[in-house]
């Protein structure tokens, strides 16, 4: 989970391009195998992942998981790649 948090390896430089209107796309790739370990024995936060992704609307577990505000302009995509995990 660390490292989809707002400052970390992915959220980060992918907030700071959308920030800056640079493209962000080859990230968005990243972020979403991040958020597809879930349930792996011996990691904790993997099964905390799950949990957020599967008791929480798509808006609600980007908030959680990646601490980005709902009206930050990389929000949308970050949703929509959870939607597709949580699919």
């Amino acid at each position: 989970l660390r490292k989809l948090s707002r400052n970390e390896r992915f959220i980060g430089p992918a907030a700071h391009l959308a920030e800056m209107g640079a493209k962000y796309d080859a990230l968005l790739g990243g972020i979403e195998m991040c958020l597809r370990f879930q349930n792996v024995e011996g990691d904790e936060e993997s099964f905390e992942l799950a949990k957020i992704l599967k008791e929480n609307s798509s808006s609600d577990a980007t908030e959680k998981i990646t601490g980005l505000e709902r009206d930050h302009k990389l929000f949308p995509a970050v949703e929509e790649v959870v939607k597709k995990v949580q699919a």
